[in-house]
């Protein structure tokens, strides 16, 4: 792998700059004055009773942006929206065990690309890639999680796109290749190389939120 994509590889996740989500057994402090705790991760679901701030809860699972917790001071549980705490202290226990090395999806194609994705996953507390495939044609497609994709930022996409693009073409030995980061359709970002060289297509991004 090229100096370049290790590099660029601080571009998967928005330059390491941006908080990792939060994990199962971590504390968090409320931030809002008043904040609704939920029967489900739902604005639509009932308000069991709500908590102030400076209330401290400690997290029991996550759906998308809501948290499960459990109030300290009540030991109540229910659902809270993540903008509306702060992570205080971390939780000491880890993820569950693996059943072998981490895996990022790269394996195949570059284990050391795979095992530095892998480790920064695991360093922030989310994964990068929900799906790796090779579609042909010296084709590629990486299909990002939904927790990399509503914490990273549009510079932050176009530098992954770049990363996995010079490990890719490492991979084929400089023949044309073909990259795209994002479900098939016209959401992802693709570097293509063509008679002029790469030429990177980008998406009509809206706003992060």
């Amino acid at each position: 792998m090229s100096g370049k994509a290790i590099a660029a590889l601080a571009g998967l996740f928005g330059m390491l700059a941006l908080p990792a989500l939060a994990a199962p057994g971590d504390v968090h402090s409320v931030t809002g004055e008043k904040v609704n705790l939920r029967a489900a991760p739902s604005d639509d679901a009932s308000v069991r009773s709500t908590v102030t701030r400076g209330d401290e809860v400690v997290e029991l699972k996550q759906d998308g942006n809501w948290l499960g917790v459990r109030v300290l001071r009540t030991g109540e549980e229910g659902w809270l929206f993540s903008d509306l705490v702060k992570r205080r202290t971390a939780s000491t226990l880890g993820g569950a065990a693996a059943a072998g090395p981490a895996q990022a999806g790269f394996g195949r194609i570059a284990p050391g690309f795979d095992g530095l994705v892998a480790s920064i996953s695991d360093h922030l507390g989310y994964r990068f890639a929900d799906k790796v495939e090779q579609t042909g044609n010296g084709a590629l497609r990486v299909v990002p999680t939904q927790d990399w994709s509503y914490n990273t930022s549009r510079d932050a996409k176009m530098y992954a796109a770049l990363a996995l693009y010079q490990m890719w073409k490492n991979y084929n030995n400089g023949r044309p290749v073909t990259v795209a980061l994002g479900p098939q359709g016209a959401s992802a970002i693709t570097i293509e190389d063509s008679a002029k060289g790469p030429e990177l297509v980008l998406p009509m991004m809206g706003s992060s939120r």
